[in-house]
């Protein structure tokens, strides 16, 4: 395929996704083509590519700005917000290890979470960090049932994100928006989520 294509299925011949970017705040997110097409056609808006982001806004949170722009991402291409592309298998496995963390730490007041998958999450982290203080605290923390808030896994687990943020291994956290429900029962217009259970316009409700 050379240059945009026309409309957005296209892209499953090249198995490519679509990248939206604001162009504004450089927020930028991944989507299927399948969950694009059936976001678009939830808020009224086109599949075709030069009309994609027409009722689009940003969702990182505080921004909502609608100069966007779409690009078709093979999928091997650098994830979302990331620094810098790196391989599949290395996505999936920091992925992986960093979930398997932030489930223990979400698990961890009161309890030991010492357990043989925290360790080789631990040690699958360290491969790509490189920093074995926050690994051998938060290994340490994990151990102690009795510890404080101030020595729960939080505060070593957020240095480990850092750490892999810094590096590119993965992107940081982005808090984002929903898109907006339109709240009446009429018509929503694009750009809107229509809702199930909207309220009577205005003039109905003077009826």
């Amino acid at each position: 395929m050379v240059g945009n294509p026309k409309r957005l299925s296209d892209l499953n011949q090249i198995k490519a996704d679509v990248r939206i970017s604001c162009r504004d705040c450089r927020f930028e997110e991944d989507w299927t083509v399948d969950a694009l097409s059936k976001h678009l056609l939830a808020i009224g808006g086109s599949t075709t590519w030069s009309e994609l982001t027409r009722h689009l806004r940003c969702r990182r949170a505080g921004c909502g700005s609608p100069r966007l722009r779409a690009i078709p991402v093979p999928y091997a291409r650098r994830q979302a917000n990331a620094k810098r592309q790196i391989s599949k298998l290395d996505q999936e496995t920091v992925a992986t290890a960093v979930g398997i963390l932030e489930d223990a730490a979400a698990r961890s007041p009161g309890r030991t979470v010492n357990t043989l998958e925290i360790r080789l999450a631990l040690l699958t982290v360290h491969k790509y960090t490189r920093d074995a203080e926050p690994i051998r605290l938060l290994w340490e923390r994990a151990g102690r049932a009795g510890r404080t808030t101030d020595e729960g896994l939080g505060e070593p687990l957020k240095a480990i994100r850092h750490r892999l943020e810094h590096l590119g291994w993965i992107a940081p956290r982005v808090l984002t928006e929903p898109t907006k429900t339109w709240p009446w029962s009429s018509p929503a217009p694009p750009g809107w989520l229509a809702s199930d259970d909207g309220l009577a316009p205005l003039d109905e409700g003077r009826a």
